[in-house]
């Protein structure tokens, strides 16, 4: 009887390291991820759970003037893949990329499946491209199937994970979704009040309208200033949504002689779920009656 408990002894500890191991390749056949926004290092941790990417603006940074250390271009130097947001300094990134890591795979942002007409009356991005994918369920979905797509052929051993993970915040995104498009209903057509247009995709997508202060990355003239405080008072704007302290600043010329509340929302926030609600209540707080 003993003979045989130690044989079973053996066993197990012989096999549970084998487990180990094959667990440990899985996790190491993944390269290393970096991504350019929070909002894509959250939807990658969501769709493979316990990924530790590199994230180059994850400190407040201005997505604009935005230059990479030579600290996180040694990081990127020893990366497998790097998912693009479309930002206009990737390119010179990408091309000092190449020379620094050739092997580096290279996932580009994905299409924006919006109107480009309307996006520009709206004051989107300048340069064609708003790359604040996370305030739409379809960017934020967008992204998750290419960051799903890349990794699963990048490193098949854990295809079977990340279809999962994809699954099941597919699902999250559309209980979001849903929720929100409910909420909103009621406020279909109304405009709301921005600094900086980083809320293009959002509005679209419920059926909104975003004016923004900020006209082609300068601040508004006298004249602009003029017909947005006739435009709040002809809407009957709450409120006013920036990004940051330094933009509340910027917008109190406008927001106090009118009674705007500012609030601030972070369009990049590592959690697009949480950005998603968090601009629907600013949003709502922004157009309705009681909102001061």
């Amino acid at each position: 009887m003993t003979a045989v408990c130690s044989l079973l002894a053996f066993l197990l500890l012989a096999a549970v390291p084998g487990a180990v191991r094959a667990a440990d390749a899985a996790t190491d056949a993944v390269p290393r991820v970096a991504v350019c926004l929070p909002p894509q290092a959250g939807i990658l941790e969501a769709v493979l759970p316990g990924a530790e990417p590199v994230v180059l603006i994850d400190r407040g940074q201005n997505p604009h003037s935005f230059e990479p250390s030579p600290r996180q271009l040694a990081l990127l130097s020893r990366c497998g893949i790097f998912f693009c947001s479309g930002l206009p300094f990737e390119r010179a990134l990408l091309a000092k990329l190449r020379s620094l890591n050739p092997a580096l795979r290279v996932v580009p942002a994905p299409e924006e499946g919006h109107d480009d007409e309307a996006a520009h009356e709206q004051g989107e991005e300048e340069h064609g491209h708003d790359p604040h994918f996370g305030t739409s369920p379809e960017g934020i979905l967008a992204m998750a199937r290419a960051i799903a797509g890349a990794l699963s052929e990048a490193a098949p051993a854990v295809a079977p994970a990340v279809a999962e993970g994809l699954a099941a915040f597919e699902t999250r995104v559309g209980e979001v979704d849903g929720e929100l498009v409910r909420r909103l209903a009621p406020f279909r057509g109304r405009a709301f009040l921005v600094y900086h247009p980083a809320w293009g995709h959002f509005a679209e997508h419920y059926g909104l309208r975003q004016i923004a202060v900020e006209h082609e990355g300068g601040a508004p003239t006298a004249k602009r200033l003029a017909h947005l405080t006739e435009t709040v008072r002809a809407e009957r704007l709450g409120a006013i949504l920036v990004q940051s302290d330094s933009e509340a600043v910027r917008a109190r010329p406008l927001a106090e002689p009118l009674g705007l509340a500012i609030l601030r929302i972070n369009p990049l926030g590592r959690d697009p779920l949480a950005t998603l609600r968090e601009t629907a209540d600013a949003v709502e707080k922004a157009l309705s009656p009681q909102t001061p």
